[in-house]
């Protein structure tokens, strides 16, 4: 369950793969606690920007949804990973924009009027659909939810994520996506999986591990995890000592995980599949190359 970073020095063009444990923080902060580490000022990060108070109406909403999504492709679609003792056998394939790109990228996305993470997630779907056997079914994806201010922990970088689980179909176009993504924030489905997820503190650690071997092995599910970080230090404030980029972890069930920040102006992608899957390095290569070339 390590999330991994990716820093690029200057004057380099090879990361340092860095890993802070998901079981301790989320995304945003372990992005945090490592620019921490190296004397960055952060006195508050990133507020969640779809705050959901309620408790029973987004469960009903979740339980009805559940109901009558239509059928997409599930676990049997993909290949399995084979199991591996070695989490993360390879590191992760990136690609990280210029400042000139990442603008580029940005009025793009400004004059379609979509946000940068639903035309990012929809080049990313087109990008591992040739793996998939029927690349003609709706595609499952989780997609990570940042809920600070709408809940809070002692320690502002530990766990404060949530998902929602958007289902991508071959030809919907960003705009698409993204009105979904929003249908799923305005029922409060992020809420709802915050709120099962909490039911795992009144079990055993025995029977957490049995829930989820047995969660696991259903073929629903979804493929990976898309994660976006946001935009930091656009004011080239903080001396990190470089760019950044950033992959989500992928659990068991999962084919990939990818994710992107964008730090000092330079949008970082970064992808990597299953450490189970023979091909993990060479096929992760292959998706960025899609998806870059998509972008």
């Amino acid at each position: 369950m390590g999330i991994r970073y990716g820093r690029i020095a200057p004057g380099s063009d090879v990361p340092e793969w860095l890993s802070v444990s998901h079981c301790d923080c989320d995304g945003i902060g372990g992005f945090a606690r490592l620019l921490r580490e190296r004397g960055a000022e952060l006195p508050e990060l990133p507020r969640t920007k779809n705050p959901c108070p309620d408790v029973i109406a987004p469960l009903w909403r979740l339980w009805l949804a559940s109901h009558w999504e239509e059928a997409c492709a599930d676990r049997r679609d993909w290949e399995q990973p084979r199991p591996s003792g070695t989490e993360h056998a390879a590191p992760p394939a990136w690609r990280l924009f210029t400042e000139a790109e990442t603008k580029a990228i940005l009025a793009k996305c400004r004059r379609d009027r979509v946000t940068v993470n639903s035309f990012l997630l929809k080049h990313l779907d087109q990008a591992v659909r040739p793996e998939i056997k029927r690349p003609d079914l709706k595609i499952p994806w989780m997609i990570p939810v940042n809920l600070r201010g709408d809940i809070t922990h002692a320690d502002d970088t530990g766990n404060h994520v949530s998902c929602v689980e958007p289902r991508i179909a071959p030809d919907d176009p960003a705009e698409a996506i993204q009105k979904q993504i929003l249908r799923r924030l305005n029922r409060g489905e992020h809420r709802a999986n915050h709120l099962l997820l909490g039911l795992g503190k009144f079990l055993s650690h025995g029977a957490k591990v049995r829930y989820l071997n047995k969660d696991r092995s259903k073929p629903a599910g979804n493929i990976g995890a898309f994660s976006n970080l946001g935009v930091w230090d656009a004011e080239k404030k903080i001396e990190a000592g470089g760019s950044w980029v950033f992959c989500p972890p992928v659990v068991t069930g999962q084919l990939l995980g990818a994710g992107c920040v964008t730090f000092q102006n330079r949008l970082g992608l970064a992808i990597q599949g299953h450490s189970g899957l023979p091909s993990s390095p060479e096929i992760a290569k292959a998706w960025m190359k899609r998806w870059v070339d998509g972008i």
